[in-house]
């Protein structure tokens, strides 16, 4: 067992909120930089760099696939999934109930498909950050579905996390975890939610390079891997949340 430091919340280009310089080989290289083990890739709506992020990583970087579902009340939740399989039909799924624009880029900013080196593949003509068609308990069953682990996106934001949105955390909604914002941290609010009485990361919600692992949880794993995450968040076999934010194991 040993202490492994993760930023489970990074956009790519992909996300059009994202700087266009969030390339699959920059963003592996800021997180190696940092000194990161384990990064999660969760774009709006979409997991279409996951796999991209993973193979320019290779085994320098443990990368999930991931989702970051914006529900139909416009609440963020991450998915975390065990493969880019699953997080592509999880997010192709979602993909599916979102609009689509013509001259999307010119309106709303480039949502970029790349290949691992970088190069771009595609631009996605969806609209991936707007609202789409599963509500909040039917997104969760659809990561549920796709064998994900469902944390709540900045439950400490004032828009676009669950409690702004819904009024009130729904406790029997079937969350395996909550994420407390860079800033949230930096202003000690993790205590506010302590009470919900479900597993606690920070995460850096990066949409630019020099964002990725300002903000961070340390796991205690036995390696750097989806099943050992999903392990430390059930706190099986000593696996644990070992220390957040700045990146102390305890």
């Amino acid at each position: 067992m040993r202490c492994y430091t993760a930023d489970l919340h990074i956009h790519t280009a992909l996300s059009a909120c994202a700087d266009d310089d969030m390339t699959p080989p920059a963003i592996v290289a800021a997180a190696l930089k940092q000194g990161l083990d384990m990064i999660a890739i969760c774009d709006h709506n979409s997991a279409g760099n996951a796999a991209a992020v993973q193979t320019a990583a290779g085994d320098a970087l443990s990368v999930i696939a991931g989702i970051e579902i914006t529900t139909a009340e416009e609440a963020h939740i991450l998915g975390l999934f065990p493969d880019v399989a699953s997080a592509e039909a999880a997010g192709g799924q979602v993909r599916e109930t979102l609009p689509s624009v013509r001259d999307a880029a010119k309106m709303y900013g480039r949502q970029i498909v790349m290949d691992a080196e970088g190069r771009m593949l595609d631009m996605d003509g969806r609209m991936l950050f707007m609202a789409s068609g599963f509500p909040l308990s039917d997104a969760i069953a659809l990561i549920r579905r796709n064998r994900g682990l469902a944390v709540a996106s900045h439950v400490d934001r004032p828009s676009h996390s669950v409690i702004s949105q819904l009024g009130l955390f729904p406790a029997d909604a079937g969350f395996d975890a909550i994420e407390i914002s860079a800033a949230g941290m930096s202003n000690g609010r993790e205590t506010e939610f302590a009470s919900l009485g479900l597993p606690m990361v920070s995460s850096s919600d990066s949409h630019f390079l020099g964002d990725i692992g300002s903000c961070r949880t340390v796991f205690a794993l036995h390696k750097a891997t989806f099943d050992e995450l999903m392990q430390a968040f059930r706190g099986e076999g000593g696996r644990r949340i070992a220390g957040r934010e700045g990146g102390a194991c305890v």
